[in-house]
């Protein structure tokens, strides 16, 4: 299977990949220093029923602005405008917080947060898609990734030295935490505005076709198979709470967890782009089942610890491999299509998951809950293992 690429590409494209890279640095570490410790607040003030209501407004608002969002940018001449208008969404979300005083306005803020990240996700891959030079897309990828984990790494560590998981949760904590995160909030804004370049979007999309582009279909069937597996990482906290793991702790663990996705991300990008993106992908959703099965099945603290941070090799291969397959399968006229139809897919599949794992985990215990992930995430590898052989699996 041949990939249709554009020869002509801009001449700044490692440098686009290294700006949004910065920007989904400093947005995610005020994103996850905040967001860490939104769900426990609002839990003060409304209990879990005003947590579940608030956070499954914002993902399915996300979630039905993926797909639309990278639509329409396959129908604007750069999709700049809506990954700039995403970023400055969730700093406005970030600055109502501030000044939220009940759980309306917090609620509403969360969603308007979520509905920022529903508008430049897909647009912001097609984009990077765009710029990537031949044979440097896996790069490209890699590159964002990895600052966007550091990001996630600095808002963790602020959230915890403002004394998440020791202090008690008020609303003085929670105001300090969004007063210190802002400025990085801000700072995402700008640089989406004025540094990040105005790319040409390629292609010429058909009018009013939005559906899924027939090129990736078959790999989105087994994605969302094995998104199925993938549920929530909160239930991976709540089997760490199960082996006696304090929250602090658990914080800590996924300090370390981050670091190793982070570190993995530009040399797996970079390999994929000369060995293929197939067995980076097939080696971490095989790490996702091993680590599943040892963490539901460990009776002992010191082994769950070594199996969640072995997690963490999973998004290193996989989240910046499976876009730049993605860009090598889809077509200039749809990809921003493309990428929403796959974070939708993810989406779904994860919410699905959740569902599953929750039952699973309330009828037959934690270790059943984590075996059938497992399985699930290795039956998945096969069944891509068999679309790669057949379809011939593209590489740049």
């Amino acid at each position: 299977m041949s990939s249709p690429r554009n020869s002509s590409r801009p001449k700044q494209a490692t440098s686009l990949s290294t700006r949004l890279g910065w920007v989904s640095f400093f947005n995610d570490a005020a994103g996850e220093a905040i967001s860490r410790i939104l769900p426990l607040y609002l839990a003060t003030l409304g209990g879990p029923g005003l947590v579940g209501l608030v956070e499954g407004l914002s993902e399915a608002t996300a979630l039905a602005l993926k797909a639309i969002s990278g639509w329409i940018s396959d129908h604007l001449p750069s999709r700049k405008p809506l990954v700039a208008g995403g970023y400055a969404l969730s700093g406005l979300a970030k600055v109502l917080m501030l000044g939220a005083s009940g759980p309306l306005l917090l609620g509403a803020s969360r969603v308007l947060d979520r509905t920022g990240k529903g508008l430049r996700g897909a647009p912001r891959d097609a984009m990077v898609a765009d710029a990537a030079k031949q044979g440097k897309l896996g790069r490209d990828f890699g590159i964002t990734r990895f600052l966007d984990t550091l990001g996630a790494v600095a808002g963790l560590l602020l959230a915890l030295a403002l004394g998440l998981g020791a202090a008690q949760v008020d609303g003085a904590l929670f105001r300090r935490t969004v007063l210190l995160a802002l400025p990085a909030a801000l700072i995402a804004v700008l640089l989406a505005l004025f540094w990040v370049p105005r790319i040409p979007r390629q292609g010429t999309p058909r009018r009013l076709d939005f559906s899924i582009p027939r090129e990736i279909r078959g790999y989105l069937a087994i994605v969302l198979c094995f998104t199925l597996a993938a549920s929530s990482d909160a239930f991976l906290l709540l089997r760490g709470r199960e082996l006696g793991f304090s929250l602090r702790e658990l914080l800590l663990l996924l300090i370390p967890f981050n670091l190793l996705a982070a570190l993995l991300a530009i040399p797996a990008g970079r390999l994929s782009d000369r060995m293929g993106r197939i067995p980076f992908l097939l080696a971490g959703w095989a790490v996702y089942g091993l680590c599943y099965a040892l963490m539901g099945w460990a009776v002992s603290r010191s082994l769950f610890a070594f199996s969640f941070l072995l997690y963490g090799a999973f998004y290193g291969l996989t989240e910046g491999v499976e876009k730049a397959l993605l860009g090598d399968l889809l077509h200039p006229d749809h990809r921003g299509l493309g990428y929403g139809a796959f974070q939708m897919a993810v989406g779904v599949g994860t919410l699905l998951a959740s569902l599953l794992m929750g039952w699973m985990w309330a009828t037959w215990g934690s270790r059943a809950a984590f075996g059938l992930t497992a399985g699930i995430s290795l039956i998945s590898a096969a069944l891509l293992g068999g679309w790669a052989r057949v379809s011939s699996s593209p590489r740049d």
